[in-house]
């Protein structure tokens, strides 16, 4: 296990999530993403446990899209050489107003936080 992998981990596999790959049921999610944080919403993924929030926001699309990047990212951090075991939390955020980014700690208290598509 290298935590320095950490980093490089969930960039890449946040920068997938929000990117064109990630297509759903006929459409991209991210533009159901962007919708959502249009509004003026919080916008949260919990890796760990799949939820997304706003909860009431959750479209079927949405859920679909968690579960399926839900289902390969123990695979994707096996690939990085991280366990996945050793995160202790694993979050995609994008506050409103704000750059969207993925924040991860792991299982020594270091907090890993690293911005996704998203341009200065």
């Amino acid at each position: 296990m290298k935590y320095k992998n950490i980093y490089s981990a969930i960039h890449n596999f946040g920068h997938s999530f929000t990117s064109l790959m990630n297509y759903v049921d006929s459409d991209y999610v991210i533009d159901e993403l962007i919708n959502i944080h249009r509004k003026g919403y919080d916008i949260e993924v919990d890796w760990k446990t799949r939820k997304f929030s706003p909860d009431a926001m959750a479209s079927e699309r949405i859920k679909k899209s968690i579960g399926y990047w839900g289902d390969s990212l123990n695979k994707h951090l096996a690939s990085h050489n991280v366990e996945p075991e050793k995160l202790e939390s694993l979050k995609f955020v994008w506050p409103s107003g704000q750059r969207k980014f993925m924040l991860a700690s792991d299982d020594r208290g270091k907090e890993y936080k690293i911005y996704v598509n998203e341009v200065k």
